[in-house]
């Protein structure tokens, strides 16, 4: 009798460790928490910006323009005392009813280059900001086609929030809209900044709010050049 007490306890003791092994998932070779999917990461990769957020583009001064009908375009001709550039940016403003757009530009030669598709007879004024040469530690490669155009993104209002700029949009970005430029004028000076992709609509540009700021300019860069990027 006193043996088949004992085995009882025995057979009672194998019974609670067996569950505890089983409800126990803190086990390191817990085969649930080691299964992964071959060649899918874990975390979402982060995008990848032609830019670093805030880079600041240098104004190209002293630029001489030529108007050639024929050929549907302008040409801009560099002075001696401009820097070097790789990349171009060109903001136009029209005497018109026509958006501003900004063109892309990296055919660079003889310190000269042209914009297809600008006729300066409609043109009320023109703004050139560009990268340097030699502002990169590697080859400078190209986020853009040579002349692409970028719309305007329409800015619904904007305020100066200490030293921040809060810019709001409507609506929301289409999924097109990759990238986000915006001229800042100041009393001063205009700065040309790369904003990468804000996440809404309503967004803040830190530190420029303590320089004046007197207008806010926003342009696009879309996969689809021909979708709409002002949001109504």
């Amino acid at each position: 009798m006193k043996n088949l007490v004992v085995l009882f306890a025995v057979l009672f003791l194998f019974s609670l460790t067996s569950c505890s092994d089983v409800n126990d998932n803190s086990f390191l070779t817990n085969p649930v928490m080691e299964k992964t999917v071959p060649g899918v990461s874990e975390t979402t990769p982060s995008p990848v910006y032609p830019y670093s957020y805030l880079y600041n583009f240098s104004k190209v001064d002293g630029l001489k323009l030529l108007n050639l009908e024929e050929e549907n375009a302008v040409e801009f001709y560099m002075t001696e005392s401009s820097k070097k550039f790789v990349q171009l940016f060109v903001l136009v403003t029209y005497v018109q009813d026509i958006s501003p757009k900004m063109f892309f530009v990296d055919n660079i030669e003889n310190e000269s280059f042209k914009v297809i598709g600008l006729d300066l007879n409609q043109v009320q004024k023109v703004e050139v900001y560009g990268v340097p040469l030699g502002n990169f530690t590697h080859e400078a490669v190209s986020p853009f086609e040579n002349n692409s155009i970028m719309n305007e993104v329409v800015v619904n209002g904007w305020k100066v929030d200490n030293s921040s700029v809060v810019v709001e949009c409507a609506g929301t970005w289409p999924s097109s809209l990759k990238y986000v430029f915006a001229e800042i004028t100041t009393k001063d000076k205009s700065f040309f900044v790369f904003l990468q992709r804000p996440w809404s609509t309503k967004f803040s540009i830190p530190e420029y709010g303590k320089y004046g700021v007197e207008g806010v300019r926003l342009f696009g860069y879309q996969t689809v050049m021909e979708a709409t990027v002002a949001l109504n």
